[in-house]
């Protein structure tokens, strides 16, 4: 059923002639007739009963004429909604960020979000499962992994370089680690499912299996509280732990040897012709506040060249 049939038939009623609702819509008498006949044999029923001057509704159009107002009022209401929406973001808009990013990456922001978009409301999943968008009504998503569904779209937050770190007390205890053959004697931190460490050296990659861990948990989380607790050496990205870095809780040991196999944090949202507006302007505030590169790539590096160069100044 089409709409420019729903509304020939709404201003066939209200002018009480078929001739006259055809000249609005440019039909000749022929064709404004068919028109309805062709409505009519959709529905199964008559809609009109014609005489030489005029129309009248049937019991079955008198019902067709209430629903249809009631249809195509709505539909320009949708189309009202929807040219608004184009001007400013409102509505709700479904987010899904792991727990570590987005208590240290979003909710710091979600006040300021909140005055610039005061029509926006903000529903929020902070876990580790990974959420199906579609199926699930998310609006967007912000993940460090590779996109599981390959129609999913994306947009680069920033890199998330992971560095291997521990806590300055253990570097005191230990001593810090120059090369991958160095972590032989130390400690390490291990968590499920184990993982093996990949290292960038001069004559290629170099791997180094937690076959023993000193410590070993179930999440990457165990391993960031264990290190700063001084229990031995972890890997875990910058967007983790760059205050840790900045503020010397935690030291980065052996930048000679780069970790490998490092990622990015995305902005996924599902595919759409048009990128809704709500989503649009997340995304972009989220990138204004981060910055490119973003400070957990830059901040704690600054600081530590800061600290390098003024310690080389009280030396002089």
């Amino acid at each position: 059923m089409r709409l420019e049939d729903l509304n020939f038939f709404t201003r066939v009623a209200e002018l009480g002639s078929l001739s006259a609702a055809g000249r609005e819509f440019g039909l000749s008498p022929s064709a404004a007739s068919s028109r309805l006949t062709n409505l009519e044999k959709e529905l199964g029923s008559q809609l009109v009963a014609r005489t030489t001057r005029q129309v009248s509704l049937t019991e079955a159009g008198k019902i067709m004429l209430e629903h249809a107002r009631a249809a195509l009022s709505e539909i320009d209401q949708a189309r009202s909604t929807i040219d608004a929406a184009q001007d400013a973001p409102r509505g709700v808009l479904r987010i899904s960020a792991n727990v570590f990013f987005g208590r240290k990456h979003i909710l710091p922001y979600l006040g300021e979000f909140r005055q610039l978009y005061p029509d926006l409301k903000l529903d929020i999943d902070m876990s580790d499962r990974l959420v199906d968008l579609v199926n699930e009504g998310y609006d967007v998503a912000i993940r460090g992994a590779p996109l599981p569904d390959s129609s999913l779209m994306a947009r680069k937050l920033g890199g998330n370089p992971r560095v291997l770190c521990a806590s300055p007390d253990y570097i005191a205890r230990k001593g810090a680690p120059c090369s991958p053959d160095d972590l032989r004697n130390h400690d390490y931190i291990g968590f499920d499912p184990m993982p093996v460490w990949h290292f960038s050296g001069p004559d290629g990659e170099i791997a180094f299996n937690l076959d023993d861990p000193v410590i070993s948990g179930d999440s990457g989380d165990f391993a960031y509280e264990a290190a700063l607790y001084g229990l031995g050496l972890t890997v875990k990205s910058s967007a983790h732990v760059w205050e840790d870095l900045r503020d010397g809780r935690l030291v980065e040991v052996m930048m000679d040897y780069p970790i490998t196999r490092t990622g990015n944090i995305y902005a996924v949202y599902p595919p759409a012709k048009f990128l809704a507006p709500k989503v649009s302007a997340f995304v972009d505030f989220l990138i204004s506040k981060y910055g490119r590169p973003p400070y957990w790539e830059t901040d704690y590096r600054l600081a530590r060249k800061s600290a390098v160069v003024e310690s080389a100044a009280k030396s002089a």
